[in-house]
């Protein structure tokens, strides 16, 4: 009986260690998180996520899909990060104007979109203009478009660069605010 004591002993002394080592130390003195770090967890992940938004007329105004999106929701606001998101926007049955970038931020409902990282916007069908910057908010339902960073448009050989923009894609309009400089090859 004895030789079976200190073996006991040790197994629970290793069983004590690694429970310490492994729980964070809220849980070993009986502290609650607080609502603050309890709204910091995810309520809920999606992989391959894609949405569809109608106009109030029931046609399709844009889609939304994302390889991952990272829901949040606060006591007065919600968010999603969005891992490499696209968004296509739809003038009637037409595919209009799509979107890509490394990540983005939909706020309240996705009333408010940021994109961010190599963010590309093409007009379609293609060959259209092509808009680059490394930021910019979207406001989906509203179809417009606005950044302060640096954007360049490109139409085919043509080369258009500024400093901040204001896109209206619903009638297809685009307003470059500050030092514009272009570049034209003659056909």
């Amino acid at each position: 009986m004895r030789t079976w004591l200190p073996m006991v002993i040790v197994v629970t002394l290793i069983s004590l260690g690694l429970w310490f080592t492994e729980s964070p130390p809220e849980q070993l003195l009986g502290k609650r998180p607080t609502q603050q770090e309890h709204n910091k967890a995810a309520d809920l992940i999606i992989r391959g996520a894609r949405t569809r938004h109608y106009s109030a007329a029931g046609t399709l105004a844009y889609e939304v899909d994302a390889e991952r999106v990272t829901f949040f929701q606060f006591a007065r606001r919600d968010r999603a990060d969005l891992t490499e998101p696209r968004m296509m926007f739809y003038q009637g049955e037409d595919s209009r104007w799509r979107t890509e970038s490394r990540t983005g931020v939909a706020f309240n409902n996705g009333q408010r979109v940021v994109l961010e990282g190599d963010v590309s916007i093409r007009e379609l069908p293609e060959p259209g203009i092509t808009l680059r910057t490394p930021r910019i908010v979207i406001k989906p339902r509203e179809e417009f478009a606005e950044t302060d960073k640096v954007v360049t448009i490109a139409d085919g050989p043509n080369r258009t660069t500024g400093k901040g923009l204001r896109a209206d894609l619903k009638q297809d309009k685009v307003e470059i605010l500050s030092d514009v400089e272009s570049s034209y090859e003659a056909q």
